[in-house]
């Protein structure tokens, strides 16, 4: 297998990241990130697919792990696959494997496009997303579960993926970036894509959220400079062309200084959630911020990037009583009261029937969030960067761009969403930021589409949705998918 990153179409446009860790850090609010990340974390062992290492693919990729399981009756309502796969360098002795629950289309599987959905954070677990609206089930108070009526993959075949590895029930090597994960994420597409040969000539669309606005565009790019390596006749040996169409994300955050620049405003002008004290403070010490996030893209180096975070971070406060990702809710701040459908979704991921049947590691504790992969990539700054220059070149390379956004959430707001899309260079940059926010009929959104269908260049702002969009509107969100996916024109 050659070395991707040795010669590179597409340059990240991004300085690539120096990762080399500061000699010490100071504190930082953990809690913030772990809010930031949150997306928007039986008994029968189903039929094996593959063990240990597989043979050569159908498209002649060198032998890696695989270990599946098949099964219809831990998420009803469908067939499933889960497991894990082997990344590049994996051993039994130094593993790197991600895991990964495919969920098939209830309708058409074996031509339905294929959605690849994963977490934010960082550390976030992708079968939040699968649980917590976008596939076959639904999960109940008593940990069973039931069909979901706004499933994701009633007309798509989802894939969820803990990414990166050290997430979820992926284990072994750690990274500590988006770009060295960005590459994981290839090697386990191409590597998914060698197990399922009959999808890899479907539609392929990238979904995250949150800090999947970092992820995303990392990922796309990859594969972006993969394909074009691919069509050159270089590339990773036996790696298959990835149909990469589209990508969607929600209330991400990609630019973080645009993110700090609003999050203030929707704070305390767009909402009620700090009093007038509380933003004359926050006012006061935003332009050290700035200017700290501002220095660190210019130097590019670990330490500036993490005394702009922390901060940035400082000038964050806490409201009892009060949800940052829903203004609308009152809650007391901690997972369980303000989201306890993602306590929920832990608990049932580590039930011992559960794991038998996913085929996940028995000594392995799920957690919604892994807090120790959100450290490292704090450690090294990543979260500091302008990961939304990426979709400059994605754009003129036909790629389309989907962001729907959900008004009520202060944790990675609207007005920063909007503001970094009207900072993106590209073909369709006048016509977005002259385009109106048109009131989709019948529905509490309004919509900013530039181009054909369903958009090139699209921006839909949802009213009663806050950073957890599928959870707050879910029949809303599955219409805006089959509209995006489908390049179907919303009205």
């Amino acid at each position: 297998m050659s070395n991707p990153k040795a010669d590179t179409v597409l340059p990240l446009q991004v300085p690539h990241l120096d990762t080399r860790r500061p000699r010490a850090r100071k504190g930082t609010a953990v809690a913030a990130l772990v809010a930031l990340g949150l997306a928007a974390g039986f008994l029968a062992l189903g039929d094996v697919l593959g063990r240990g290492r597989a043979e050569r693919g159908q498209h002649g990729l060198d032998p890696f792990f695989s270990q599946v399981n098949t099964h219809d009756d831990l998420c009803v309502g469908g067939v499933s696959h889960s497991g894990y796969i082997g990344l590049k360098g994996d051993s039994e002795e130094t593993p790197k494997r991600s895991f990964f629950w495919y969920f098939e289309a209830q309708n058409n599987p074996e031509t339905a496009p294929v959605i690849l959905t994963i977490g934010g954070g960082p550390g976030t677990s992708g079968m939040l997303n699968a649980l917590l609206g976008q596939s076959h089930c639904a999960l109940t108070e008593n940990l069973t579960t039931i069909r979901n009526p706004n499933a994701w993959s009633e007309n798509f075949n989802v894939v969820a993926l803990d990414h990166p590895v050290g997430v979820g029930f992926s284990y072994g090597t750690h990274v500590n970036n988006s770009v060295d994960a960005a590459y994981d994420a290839y090697d386990f597409l191409v590597k998914f894509m060698s197990l399922y040969p009959h999808l890899a000539k479907n539609q392929l669309v990238l979904a995250g959220g949150s800090y999947g606005g970092v992820y995303i565009p990392h990922i796309a790019t990859v594969i972006h400079e993969q394909n074009t390596l691919l069509a050159r006749g270089g590339g990773t040996h036996g790696a298959v062309h990835l149909q990469l169409e589209s990508m969607m994300v929600s209330n991400p955050m990609s630019d973080y200084l645009s993110h700090n620049r609003w999050i203030m405003h929707q704070r305390c002008y767009y909402t009620d959630l700090y009093n007038a004290s509380t933003c004359a403070t926050a006012y006061e010490a935003l332009p050290f911020c700035l200017e700290a996030v501002q220095l660190a893209y210019a130097l590019g180096t670990v330490e500036a990037r993490v005394h702009a975070l922390e901060l940035c971070e400082a000038n964050q406060v806490e409201v009892p009583g009060r949800s940052f990702e829903n203004v609308e809710k009152r809650c007391n701040g901690t997972l369980e009261d303000c989201m306890p459908e993602g306590v929920r979704a832990a608990t049932f991921m580590n039930l011992p029937g559960t794991k038998a049947t996913l085929g996940a590691r028995e000594d392995i504790t799920f957690r919604s969030v892994d807090l120790e992969v959100n450290r490292e990539f704090h450690a090294v700054g990543d979260e500091c960067q302008q990961a939304h220059l990426l979709y400059e070149p994605l754009l003129a390379a036909g790629y389309r761009l989907l962001h729907y956004i959900g008004k009520l959430d202060a944790n990675c707001a609207w007005p920063g969403v909007l503001s970094t899309l009207k900072l993106i260079r590209s073909q369709y940059q006048p016509a977005f930021a002259a385009a109106p926010d048109v009131p989709w009929a019948g529905e509490n959104a309004t919509l900013r589409v530039v181009g054909p269908g369903a958009g090139n260049f699209t921006y839909v702002l949802m009213g009663g949705a806050g950073h957890f969009v599928t959870h707050d509107q879910p029949a809303l969100v599955k219409k805006i998918v089959g509209h995006w996916v489908g390049n179907v024109p919303f009205q």
